[in-house]
């Protein structure tokens, strides 16, 4: 994942930045030493208090002076496509294929500044900070550089859209954009990563259920990343990117099937709920601090992998956690180390993952034209002040409720009648707090975007995912431009219903 945004204050900040940075590169990587360490020696867990410290350092290093407003990153994935001379798609496109396009062997790569990096999995790092690198079915992900704000990082991805749109067209080839591979649903797209992460991963989630491959292969999703904020505000940005996680998967679902508006939010649902969804913590409000609600939730997760330093890693054992990893230890491994603990920490996925950051995780991909509306609104709901106290006390006697929100939402999205009032509600606060962030902050046009989608979706009831249904309707090849409309011109028309 990229669009790293962490805080810069002190040695435990350095050090959750860095560590959030950095696994996703180690990720990439064939380790010399798969329990490598990150800063100085490892150690063993001694207790639970040395689990708090470590959840503390890594996940949650606030910053003694915050910027205001906060700095944001985003992660966009897409699907390369091949496609004929008519549009009609045929498949996927290999991952090393397009790695190949993206950087040839002789001569400079048609994306600008872009540097391929040696690693087992291709990954290409990006002027300014950002990169390009694979999901474990060859998804493209373009993880922006750390930006003062909402307007820079859609400049980021708008930028290499651009460049990457005519290379792929002359290769018959488009990037795709939804929640879900609708043109190829059931069809089979092998595991293309080969670090030894990945392969252990998809081990695990077969024990648990066949939404392992479909989350891993079949995916794409758009997240955004929020600085923590100062120490102070930490509390309530975090409820309130937890609360508002069920309106982003119904207002911008974009990954339509059969019962789902979602089917990307469904297959993580019901994919492993040791791991994602909302910490117990948070939604029994037995603690207001985001430090306990996490490290009870990590205690409480299954190990997903083993790492060894010599031969494959081991998938974990469902029904396994951390918990019994560090009470009763393990047969070859002995007790976790703080960096297990770390990397435990990374195979967490819940609807906000806190990474030195908040990773905001419910979004489906969305084409192009669409994308500013969740950042704007996001932006303007957790780094407004009033817009973010305001939102928590209008979603607060919801949380108790929120798994059972965030599957209404994934099946029935703003049709359902209670979250289409909810999303009203919510997304008019956070465009207010949008309006009132400085100009610098936020693009103009960004903003005409966000409004005119709440208009043209929101307000009717509707999202991305009902124009993808009725575009697949009409055949594969209409969907498909759909999902694959390119960056618009700024100067054109605003895209609606």
């Amino acid at each position: 994942m990229g669009g790293r945004v962490r805080g810069r204050g002190g040695a435990a900040a350095d050090r959750g930045g860095r560590y959030a940075r950095g696994q996703t590169q180690a990720d990439h990587r064939e380790p010399a030493d798969q329990r490598a360490v990150i800063d100085g020696c490892t150690q063993a867990l001694r207790d639970l208090d040395h689990v708090r410290q470590v959840v503390a350092e890594t996940c949650f290093p606030v910053e003694p002076s915050a910027p205001v407003p906060g700095r944001v990153g985003l992660e966009s994935e897409s699907f390369p496509v091949r496609v004929l001379a008519d549009g009609t798609p045929t498949g996927r496109v290999p991952l090393d294929l397009l790695a190949d396009l993206l950087h040839p062997q002789t001569g400079a790569s048609p994306v600008p500044g872009c540097r391929r990096e040696t690693a087992s999995t291709p990954l290409f790092r990006l002027d300014g900070g950002g990169s390009l690198n694979f999901e474990p079915g060859g998804q493209l992900e373009h993880s922006t550089a750390i930006h003062a704000g909402p307007a820079g990082a859609l400049a980021e991805l708008d930028l290499v859209a651009r460049s990457l749109e005519p290379l792929l067209r002359r290769h018959g080839m488009v990037l795709a954009a939804a929640g879900a591979d609708v043109w190829l649903p059931d069809g089979h797209v092998p595991q293309q990563l080969r670090a030894p992460r990945y392969p252990a991963m998809a081990a695990y989630f077969d024990r648990r259920g066949p939404y392992g491959a479909a989350m891993m292969r079949h995916t794409c999703s758009l997240q955004v990343n929020l600085d923590l904020g100062a120490a102070a505000d930490l509390p309530e940005r975090w409820l309130v990117a937890n609360l508002a996680a069920p309106l982003l998967c119904a207002t911008f679902a974009c990954s339509p099937g059969p019962g789902a508006v979602s089917a990307r939010a469904l297959a993580w649902q019901r994919l492993d709920p040791t791991r994602t969804g909302f910490p117990r913590g948070l939604l029994e409000g037995s603690s207001t601090d985001p430090v306990e609600q996490l490290t009870r939730a990590a205690m409480a997760a299954d190990v997903l992998l083993l790492r060894h330093p010599d031969g494959p890693w081991e998938p974990g054992r469902p029904g396994w956690t951390f918990q019994h990893w560090l009470r009763e230890g393990h047969p070859r491994l002995g007790s976790p180390t703080d960096d297990d603990l770390r990397y435990h920490l990374s195979t967490l996925f819940l609807e906000v993952r806190p990474r030195g950051f908040l990773e905001l995780r419910a979004i489906d991909a969305l084409p192009a034209p669409l994308r500013p509306a969740p950042v704007v609104l996001l932006t303007g709901l957790i780094e407004d002040p009033l817009a973010r106290s305001n939102a928590a006390a209008a979603l607060e006697r919801h949380r108790g409720a929120l798994p059972e929100l965030a599957l209404r939402a994934a099946t029935s999205g703003l049709a359902d009648p209670a979250l289409r009032a909810l999303a009203a509600e919510v997304w008019a606060l956070a465009l207010e707090g949008a309006a009132r962030l400085p100009d610098s902050y936020l693009d103009a046009g960004h903003l005409r975007v966000a409004a005119g989608f709440l208009d043209g979706y929101t307000l009717r009831g509707r999202c991305p995912a009902d124009e993808l249904r009725a575009a697949l309707a009409r055949g594969p090849a209409a969907a498909l431009a759909w999902a694959c409309e390119p960056v618009p011109n700024p100067t054109l028309r605003q895209r609606g219903p």
